[in-house]
């Protein structure tokens, strides 16, 4: 489900950043586009003090911009930090600016109160007004939604973290599977059959992978078979149902299948328009497979702000395997 979201000031722009990031960001300048093109979000972590601004921070921004011909953009940064904030400001509105994009606003937000960043040189700034984001329209369209808005990236990054209990129960059944001489003569097609059967089912039952079904899962998923299998499961209709799945498979699964689950949580992530939470994914792919290929791949597609879209137009002639 596509959440259109129609600002008209900036207490719709601050009440639609934790909508789109699904989380409230701290310490953050983040970047809303607008324009009749793709239209995308980003954020980036602020430098400890007001000298530390770079180029680099505004390439990161400005390259999206320009590849997906935006019209306009705002930018937010989430301090308590004037002087960085009024840095940021200055760096950020002429190089945009520069290029065509109109900047609709730079605002700063601190401790539940905002104002406009002043961008004349010396120019104070004004006292903050309080603002809610937890009671906007925005907010209760996104409950509607289903899409779950979290405290902090910290708690993004905790919901793919690894449990302990989940990976020791999948161990042993894993175990048990090993020794099993019909595993032993399953084929990449039967195993890929029976993966997506097993993910099929949990989404549309709405439950938890099982421990038997997902240690199934888990022994396979390596498999280039399996895993383009239950990619091309995943549909608009059904993302957020798979990338709970998956997202529940990445904290039971242990350290050698960690990088294919979490690229599959990641692609899932991707798709479903949670940018964070497929960058939490990455980050797990990564510390155990730094050169993992479809973990590479997504870590490009976000880079480069590609919209979910990009998927299914360079998928058409993919090859879905029966079942």
């Amino acid at each position: 489900m596509t959440t259109t979201l129609t600002a008209s000031g900036p207490a719709d722009l601050l009440a639609a950043v934790p909508v789109v990031l699904g989380f409230r960001p701290h310490n953050s300048l983040v970047m809303l586009t607008f324009g009749d093109g793709h239209t995308f979000h980003a954020r980036v972590d602020l430098p400890a003090q007001a000298h530390e601004v770079t180029d680099e921070i505004v390439a990161a921004l400005l390259g999206p911009s320009l590849r997906h011909d935006v019209e306009r953009v705002a930018f937010l940064v989430y301090s308590g930090d004037r002087s960085l904030a009024a840095t940021l400001a200055t760096a950020l509105v002429p190089a945009f600016v520069a290029e065509g994009i109109g900047v609709i606003d730079v605002i700063r937000a601190h401790d539940g109160g905002w104002c406009s960043v002043p961008l004349r040189a010396g120019a104070a700034e004004p006292p903050l007004t309080p603002y809610d984001d937890t009671h906007h329209p925005f907010s209760a369209q996104a409950v509607f939604e289903g899409r779950v808005t979290l405290g902090s990236r910290e708690e993004v990054r905790a919901s793919v973290a690894p449990d302990l209990e989940l990976r020791r129960r999948w161990r042993e059944c894993l175990v048990r599977r090993e020794t099993s001489a019909e595993t032993a003569a399953e084929s990449a097609e039967e195993s890929a059959r029976a993966a997506r059967a097993l993910v099929d089912g949990w989404v549309r039952s709405g439950d938890g992978p099982d421990d038997e079904g997902a240690a199934r899962v888990l022994a396979v998923v390596a498999r280039v078979e399996v895993r383009d299998a239950v990619l091309y499961a995943v549909t608009r209709d059904t993302v957020h149902d798979h990338l709970r799945v998956w997202s529940a498979l990445l904290r039971g699964a242990a350290d050698d299948q960690v990088p294919d689950v979490a690229a599959v949580t990641a692609f899932c992530a991707w798709q479903a328009g949670h940018g964070a939470l497929a960058w939490c994914a990455l980050d797990r792919c990564f510390e155990v497979d730094p050169d993992h290929r479809l973990g590479q791949c997504l870590a490009e597609c976000l880079l480069r702000a590609l919209p979910p879209s990009a998927w299914s137009e360079v998928g058409d002639d993919r090859a879905t395997p029966s079942g």
